[in-house]
């Protein structure tokens, strides 16, 4: 039985390895697309396009992974009926149960891996890439102007020109740029030329201007200040670290457990659900593989295709109730893992009966 087991589990891994492969690049594929069609656009550089989707990747997959070996189990083992090879481990004193041990010793690795994408690698990318994110808004403010167009920026409370940009596209010259304040007062500036800088002590991102006036004041009223300058720095926008700590999937699940609200309680269920998912795929996965002789490898396919969306769209139902409270959270994700489990283990049980020969 050793030699059966090493022949199933290569088997069973380099399909995996295949699926996981097709499904990552149409996943990557897409977004890599749409990244590509938003730099067209000015909205990030491209040179940044392979940090967006290598941060991306733990994201990715920690859901393609319980989606590949589901269907790696399917069929390896559908062509293991196909070809009378699991009748003949089952005359050799074998059981459907032995041979799903050896599945679900993989199925365990793959969980764990899972565990590590979802607990650990995936938030610390999720935080990395909203900094990327960030940064790319505030340099789109310097990088993105068009000589002779005007930009508007913070839902509209700043306008930017440049009459000219330095053939390096490092500086702006003859530069205007109007904000409007919280309190109503509006600034506007003028001035001969402009450079930008990073300050990383104080995460923050300014523009040089030299040799210009600046004018703020209230419109409608004769309180107006102005000032002429010969260097002026202007804050583009704040450290991006700041704005990340409002994103839920970026915080680490230590941070997750004493997190107040319902979204951090469903992601904190989500990231237990996916290493649980992969083993449970396994084992359903594998009862829904029995084939008929001759009926091929791929004959229950679409019926496992139809589990496996059946399970993840439960569990993205599940996470929704969660996250706007009409589920408690002390019942989770409980009951759809339950629910499939259970009907895995009674469909392993009847998998004791032959199967008809027709």
């Amino acid at each position: 039985m050793g030699v059966a087991f090493r022949y199933l589990t290569k088997e069973l891994l380099a399909v995996f390895l295949v699926t996981t492969t097709v499904l990552l690049l149409v996943g990557i594929g897409g977004r890599f697309i749409g990244y590509l069609q938003e730099a067209v656009l000015g909205k990030y550089a491209a040179d940044i396009l392979l940090t967006l989707i290598s941060l991306r990747l733990p994201e990715f997959l920690q859901l393609t992974i319980p989606f590949a070996y589901f269907l790696a189990v399917v069929l390896t083992t559908s062509r293991w009926y196909a070809d009378h090879e699991m009748t003949a481990i089952i005359a050799g004193g074998g059981s459907p149960a032995r041979v799903l041990l050896w599945v679900m010793t993989s199925g365990v690795v793959l969980s764990a891996v899972v565990a590590t994408l979802t607990f650990v690698l995936t938030p610390v990318a999720s935080i990395a890439l909203a900094d990327v994110f960030s940064e790319q808004r505030q340099a789109r403010e310097f990088q993105g102007i068009t000589p002779g167009v005007f930009h508007s920026f913070s839902s509209g409370k700043r306008v930017t020109y440049s009459e000219n940009m330095s053939e390096d596209k490092s500086e702006l010259i003859e530069v205007f740029l109007s904000e409007q304040r919280s309190s109503g007062a509006e600034v506007l500036i003028w001035a001969d030329k402009g450079t930008q800088y990073y300050d990383a002590s104080t995460g923050s991102r300014f523009l040089l201007l030299e040799d210009g006036f600046r004018y703020e004041g209230t419109p409608g009223t004769s309180e107006f200040r102005i000032v002429q300058f010969e260097t002026l720095s202007q804050r583009v926008n704040s450290s991006p670290k700041r704005a990340n700590r409002t994103n839920i999937s970026a915080l680490s699940t230590q941070d997750l457990l004493v997190a107040p609200g319902r979204e951090a309680k469903a992601e904190l269920h989500w990231r237990l659900s996916l290493p649980l998912m992969t083993l449970i795929t396994g084992l359903c996965g594998f009862v829904v593989s029995r084939v008929k002789p001759r009926a091929g490898r791929f004959a229950m396919i679409v019926p496992a295709l139809v589990v496996i969306m059946t399970y993840y769209l439960l569990l993205l139902a599940t996470r929704h109730a969660l996250s706007t409270g009409s589920l408690s959270e002390l019942v989770g994700f409980w009951p759809v893992h339950l629910l499939f489990l259970v009907g895995g283990l009674i469909a392993l049980k009847l998998m004791s009966r032959p199967a008809v020969v027709t």
